[in-house]
């Protein structure tokens, strides 16, 4: 991986906190199926970075079948001890594992560990915490959402497209004030998502705004953080120009690092492979901004990073190959510098995509949507959730892409270009055993419902139970539920006897 992720300063992390106090004070109350080590000890304030997770993170996580593993890359000081676990994340009911270590290794200033998945833990989206033991002394260090257990991968699966949540952008006041503000148009979007709960979601750029006031990154990335910790599924992201502004000496680049992680990346999801790319990869005093005046907010690849994708591609080897970033690279943004500098590397990237024959791109920026199809690669461009709309057939939205088979089977909901639509998918619980969703969409939909609800064992109509955990108190049931296009379901439990 070509960057260095920067989590340096633990307090901004206020977040997810309190599940590494859960996890590192009390002993495992995991699912009865498993059997749980306990292990209870006193953690030092690590004001030092005595430990740093490098990957997986929240914003890659890493997807691990049913008891197979996966490795964790930390810097450290040299330990004594290592422990990793993972709870599971944001869910009412706490399932935490402790996780065996089977082999750690280093490399220049870079430790790796081979963590096994206990058997038998359920499929989920999962926190996780690294401790290291040092001198008698403990200290950890936490991501939240980042190990997602599954059962298997499939040459079926869906994902979804978000691009420019802009939090903290005044433009979409001109859409809709009511539901710009506290950013209640972003929250409906990622409800409406976790109601359709596709495999993974991939966001684009311009996750916040940085070009309103002095020293508002502060501010945006910590709310843009905590966010996109109401996603139940996992999320990938890359950097757009509103990420990566320097001004008045904050650069938007070094605290995405420190919020995020690395500006390009991979992963695979099974045979599949996807890169993220850093489309403002300008120099920092090219990035420079003055309030609303930017020196440049247009496409930007630089010599390193093309080098970067060039050796990813090589050695990928995929049933399809899919690549995301802010600007679409199709199109020139030299309109988009007050120095009229072209999108660097633009044409460059294009030949590594004919050459590798990337299946799809997935960009935004314009706040609109657009298709286009060039050698047998799929140009999709998504429009925004939050900010202003750009064309007059637009609206605000989200785009799902789904494979079948090993193919790309759908990317529009409507024909020839469109995305989904916000505000057409609705979901309220009457009481803690009935929930109506509504489905105002013009085409069917699988709904994912999650019941809280006394322990007990329980049937479901209008729908099927696929999964459940419980603790002492409580059992938490997941339904899906098939809802026809523009119709409404009443999906009910019903205690057995």
């Amino acid at each position: 991986m070509s960057e260095t992720v920067n989590m340096a300063n633990n307090r901004f992390f206020t977040t997810f906190s309190i599940f590494a106090s859960i996890i590192l004070i009390s002993s495992c109350l995991g699912s009865a199926t498993v059997q749980q080590k306990t292990h209870t000890f006193a953690v030092e304030n690590d004001t030092q970075n005595t430990v740093k997770l490098l990957s997986p993170l929240s914003s890659f996580p890493i997807f691990v079948e049913q008891n197979g593993n996966f490795t964790i890359t930390f810097e450290s000081a040299n330990f004594d001890q290592l422990f990793a676990s993972i709870s599971t994340a944001y869910e009412p009911v706490v399932d935490e594992f402790w996780l065996d270590i089977e082999n750690t290794w280093k490399t220049g200033s870079t430790w790796y560990a081979l963590a096994l998945i206990p058997p038998d833990t359920p499929p989920e989206l999962y926190n996780l915490t690294l401790v290291i033991q040092r001198n008698g002394a403990f200290f950890s260090c936490s991501q939240p959402r980042a190990v997602n257990i599954i059962t298997g991968f499939s040459t079926n699966f869906t994902f979804i497209h978000v691009t420019d949540l802009h939090i903290g952008d005044p433009r979409g006041f001109r859409e809709n004030i009511r539901e710009t503000i506290g950013y209640k148009s972003v929250k409906k979007c990622i409800d409406e998502i976790n109601l359709l709960h596709p495999d993974f979601v991939i966001i684009s750029g311009d996750l916040v705004f940085g070009q309103l006031y002095p020293f508002e990154y502060t501010r945006e990335y910590k709310q843009c953080f905590e966010l996109l910790q109401l996603f139940d599924v996992p999320t990938f992201l890359c950097p757009g120009n509103h990420d990566g502004y320097y001004k008045l000496g904050q650069d938007g680049l070094e605290f995405w690092k420190h919020y995020f992680g690395p500006l390009y990346y991979s992963f695979d999801y099974g045979t599949y492979h996807f890169a993220a790319l850093n489309s403002y990869d300008w120099p920092p005093y090219m990035r420079r901004a003055l309030w609303f005046i930017t020196l440049n907010w247009g496409g930007y690849i630089s010599d390193d990073q093309l080098q970067w994708i060039e050796e990813d591609l090589t050695h990928a080897s995929a049933n399809l190959t899919f690549m995301f970033l802010h600007h679409n690279p199709l199109w020139d943004t030299t309109t988009d510098s007050l120095l009229r500098q072209a999108y660097h590397n633009r044409h460059e990237l294009l030949a590594l995509i004919d050459e590798y024959n990337v299946d799809m791109v997935l960009a935004g920026h314009v706040h609109f949507d657009n298709v286009t199809v060039v050698n047998d690669t799929v140009f999709l461009t998504t429009t925004t959730p939050e900010s202003d709309i750009q064309t007059d057939d637009g609206y605000w939205g989200y785009r799902r892409i789904q494979i079948q088979s090993g193919n790309i089977v759908s990317y529009n909901y409507k024909d020839p270009k469109y995305s989904i639509p916000s505000y057409h998918l609705t979901y309220r619980f009457h009481n803690p055993y009935t929930a109506i969703v509504e489905n105002d969409l013009e085409e069917n939909i699988t709904a994912s419902l999650k019941f809280l609800v006394p322990l007990g064992n329980y049937s479901v109509q209008n729908g099927s139970i696929i999964q459940q955990r419980e603790n002492t108190y409580q059992t938490e049931i997941y339904v899906v539920a098939e809802v026809e296009k523009q119709n409404s379901v009443i999906v009910t439990l019903t205690p057995s006897s």
